[in-house]
């Protein structure tokens, strides 16, 4: 790796967040011409001495300039070159005169003196205490950054989470983790236990260090709310720690009670008498969710002298025929607070919805509609005729801290709130929902139960339902089945374990249908005709843009069928690399190469930009190394470089990450090399994720085995148990039942 000497000549821009630098450099000798060093360079000013390391690049908007991957600061070692830096580094109170003073005084020691002996610089002639405090507390502003950049980089630690570390702790970098590295598990986004255990045996840091051992007891207990658990059984957390830190049971023991006194964690009891341990943000969410949903329980609905005369009059002025089922639906949740409304595709909860509204009378900011995610949002203003907002919006979320406005001080103002795609909230979302609905308001739960669980915590809407205290309406009867479409019933078929078998060649002018299950057997065969489907024949017989509206959906991640070698094929396919454009890397990891023109998918919620986990958008502008723009929802969002690893590519994403969302044609690999994945939940996620065209290629026998696979994955939770202790609560009077008394947000870990 080159290195390059020369003084700080311009900083043209220097971004305080990433630390992203563009600045000019004199050489050393000043017998070259300047050059231009770009890069993430902490403290770097005008007038520094610097080596820098890193390598030439090409750019073909800026030209010829050193990508800079660290540099270090020179001292000058004369008195004249001493005079010189110290009056040309920019800080207030340092000019030729006061510059020359202070060499004069210290020679050699100056830079010693400011940095390690201050109260000397009041030796210096005319140099009061406050120009001394202000010179002193300039250059350890200026040279923290560096040095505590320097440190990370000594730890181990890549370069892209240095930067996150220096932008979460600023100036206590230093400090706070040399105190304790495992907070870096905590504070930073994407350092997890492990990391965070590499860097603390760089440090030396004993096995059985206590901080170390707490560190790992909720690392367990992160992983278990990763895999969807708000709980784990006592034993399972000690075994499980036992295992990640190499430590006996009797050492770690001891310190789950310390988390318990600093609340970190709550221990409680089963039914059964187990014992079990919370974060104590879920043990809260939990817990929160039972009382709030057991005090609108304790509302009352809407008193209609005839329920049925007013869902009737609805339907007739919407042009509705209600069947039945329906019309008890409607009526249900007119007269009750709280009310559940699920079923599959097809089963009209949209016309539900639709005559609801129209029967309660209800306009304006009376009614709140709302969804998990912006496209679930998108789709219910468009049925439903009337704005809908995602849960976040709705509850106004502030990214400063992690907090909803919305919430028993300020409940939303509606009387009347509808969430659709609840199968996807999560417990803390649901705590943050109900929490915020006001007294005497109603809540409408609208929702597939056999749709995957919650990406997080929790599966709330699963729990509600099989808990069998909150009024379910179930929807079974097939309404939207018109003529030639068949991915509904495809759907249904497979929901109730039918093998739906592949389907025979097109006879010439048949009209296509909506739902195929193309035949092959080998992976090599299943990836080779994904991509003719993406590529050609959907694009050419159903006039769809394989970019915009074909999405592939795949049970896994890596394999032969993963959306990482998909996203690899299909990106080289649907946008391949221009000759001129070198391919640019993830950040410290190895990624697939984004390019201009890119479908890629957001992988966390970023307030900051308004972007949220599983936004899918389209790359506009990149620079090698530089800010990428996105193109979301038809806004441009700015990625500086070390926010690059928030994005993956999208021509294929998991099942799970389709959750709320519809696409014009879905493509789906099945095949026995998910083995793992096969579920009747999962193909059936998948299929009702397409409203146009779905294809699924693959072998039956992997159909077989995921129809057949009717488990539904269970995650430890008491909610149900919460909620009849609530209910009963209430029946006894307000006093006796439990309220939370101004609990932490469930965004966090009571940390």
């Amino acid at each position: 790796m080159p290195a390059l000497e020369g003084t700080v000549e311009h900083v043209r821009f220097q971004n305080p967040e990433s630390f992203w630098t563009i600045a000019v450099v004199r050489p050393a000798g000043h017998s070259q011409d300047p050059f231009t060093i770009v890069g993430a360079l902490p403290g770097l000013a005008q007038g520094m001495v610097v080596r820098v390391d890193g390598r030439w690049e090409e750019s073909s908007k800026f030209g010829r300039q050193f990508k800079a991957e660290r540099y270090t600061e020179i001292i000058p070692a004369t008195a004249a070159g001493l005079k010189a830096y110290l009056a040309s580094a920019g800080i207030k109170g340092i000019a030729d005169k006061t510059a020359a003073r202070i060499v004069e005084t210290f020679g050699s020691d100056t830079m010693d003196v400011i940095m390690n002996s201050p109260e000397r610089l009041t030796e210096v002639p005319k140099l009061g205490d406050t120009r001394a405090k202000a010179i002193v507390q300039a250059f350890t502003e200026r040279r923290g950054a560096q040095d505590a950049l320097v440190f990370l980089l000594g730890l181990g630690i890549g370069r892209g989470y240095a930067m996150r570390i220096l932008k979460r702790y600023g100036d206590d970098t230093v400090r706070i983790v040399r105190q304790n590295p495992y907070k870096l598990a905590q504070d930073v986004h994407g350092i997890g236990f492990v990391k965070a255990d590499q860097v603390a045996h760089g440090m030396a840091i004993a096995d059985d260090h206590p901080e170390r051992l707490k560190a790992g007891l909720l690392h367990v207990l992160r992983e278990a709310r990763g895999e969807g658990h708000v709980r784990v059984p006592r034993g399972m957390l000690f075994e499980r720690a036992k295992a990640l830190l190499g430590v006996e049971l009797p050492v770690i023991e001891p310190h789950l009670v310390d988390l318990v006194q600093l609340q970190r964690v709550v221990l409680d009891q089963t039914d059964a008498g187990d014992d079990v341990v919370y974060l104590t943000s879920l043990f809260e969410a939990e817990v929160g969710v039972a009382w709030h949903l057991a005090r609108l329980m304790d509302g009352h609905g809407e008193d209609l002298p005839d329920p049925e005369e007013t869902v009737a009059r609805a339907s007739a002025t919407l042009g509705i025929a209600l069947a039945p089922g329906q019309s008890k639906a409607v009526q249900m949740a007119l007269a009750e607070p709280l009310v559940i409304l699920t079923g599959g595709p097809g089963t009209g909860k949209t016309t539900i919805i639709r005559t609801l509204l129209e029967a309660t009378s209800l306009r304006g900011n009376d009614v709140a509609l709302a969804a998990p995610t912006g496209r679930a949002a998108k789709r219910m203003a468009e049925a439903t005729g009337r704005p809908a907002l995602t849960l976040h919006r709705l509850l106004e979320f502030n990214p400063m801290d992690g907090t909803f406005t919305r919430a028993e001080e300020d409940p939303i103002a509606a009387k009347l709130i509808i969430v659709d795609e609840s199968s996807m909230v999560d417990l803390p979302l649901m705590y943050a929902l109900v929490r915020a609905i006001a007294e005497g308001a109603r809540l409408v739960l609208v929702g597939d139960r056999d749709q995957l669980p919650p990406v997080g915590p929790g599966a709330p809407l699963t729990d509600l339902i099989q808990c069998e205290r909150v009024p379910v309406a179930r929807l079974t009867q097939i309404f939207r089945q018109g003529k030639g479409s068949s991915i509904v019933e495809a759907a249904h078929r497979l929901n109730s374990g039918q093998v739906v078998p592949p389907t025979p060649p097109m006879r010439p002018g048949e009209v296509p249908a909506d739902f195929h299950f193309v035949a092959r057997e080998d992976p090599e065969q299943i990836r080779q005709m994904i991509e003719l489907l993406v590529s050609v024949r959907i694009p050419e017989r159903f006039g769809l843009d394989p970019k915009r509206d074909v999405q592939v959906l795949s049970p896994m991640r890596s394999g032969p069928l993963g959306i990482d070698i998909l996203n690899e094929r299909l990106q080289t396919l649907l946008n391949p690399a221009p000759p001129e454009s070198p391919d640019l890397l993830g950040v410290d990891r190895p990624r697939l190469p984004f390019r201009a023109g890119d479908k890629v998918m957001q992988i966390r919620n970023d307030y900051e930009r308004g972007v949220f986990n599983g936004d899918i958008g389209f790359v506009r502008q990149i620079e090698p190394r530089g800010p990428m723009l996105v193109d979301v929802d038809d806004k441009l969002v700015t990625y500086e470089r070390e926010a690059w690893d928030d994005l993956v590519l999208a021509y294929a994403v998991t099942v799970h990450k389709s959750q709320g969302s519809e696409y014009p044609a879905v493509v789906m690999p099945l095949s026995t090399h998910h083995f793992k994945m096969l579920r009747r939940n999962l193909i059936y996620t998948g299929v009702t994720r397409g409203k146009r065209l779905v294809v699924l290629v693959g072998t039956e026998r992997a159909m077989r085995i995921a129809v057949a696979n009717a488990s539904i994955e269970t995650r430890d939770s008491g909610l149900d148990r919460r909620l009849a202790e609530a209910l009963q609560a209430r029946e006894r009077g307000p006093a006796a039942g439990w309220h939370p008394d101004s609990p932490s947000t469930p965004f966090d870990d009571a940390e």
